[in-house]
C-alpha cells in the first residue's frame, strides 16, 4: 500500500465525521451537482481518487466525495485547485484507512 502525496488528514470525532459524509452524500444528488463537478474538474484537473469514490459535489472552490477505504470504513475526502487532497477521520480510523492499495 501506498499514501497518496500532497494529502492531508484531519481528526475529527465520529459524529462529525458521520455528520460531513450524511452533508456530502444528501448534497450529491440535487440537480446541477453533476455539471459543477464536471465544471470544477474542466478548471482544475481530475482528482487523484480510485473507483472507489462517489458522491461528489462542488463547496466553494472544493470538490468534496466519498471514498471507501481498503478496511471498508467510508471517509470524506475534500480535494483543493492546488492539487491537495485532505481526508476527514476519526482517530480510530487514522492509521492505513486512507492509504492506497498499490494495484488501484
Amino acid at each position: 500500500m501506498s499514501q497518496l502525496r500532497n494529502l492531508q488528514i484531519e481528526i475529527l470525532d465520529r459524529p462529525a465525521v458521520d455528520d460531513l459524509i450524511g452533508k456530502v452524500d444528501d448534497t450529491s444528488a440535487q440537480p446541477g451537482i453533476a455539471e459543477r463537478v464536471q465544471q470544477w474538474r474542466a478548471e482544475h484537473g481530475h482528482e487523484d481518487a480510485t473507483a472507489e469514490a462517489y458522491s461528489f459535489v462542488v463547496v466553494g472552490p472544493t470538490l468534496m466525495f466519498l471514498h471507501r477505504c481498503p478496511d471498508g470504513v467510508i471517509l470524506p475526502f475534500a480535494a483543493y485547485p492546488d492539487g491537495t487532497l485532505k481526508v476527514y477521520t476519526d482517530p480510530d480510523h487514522a492509521g492505513e484507512s486512507f492509504h492506497r492499495r498499490d494495484d488501484t
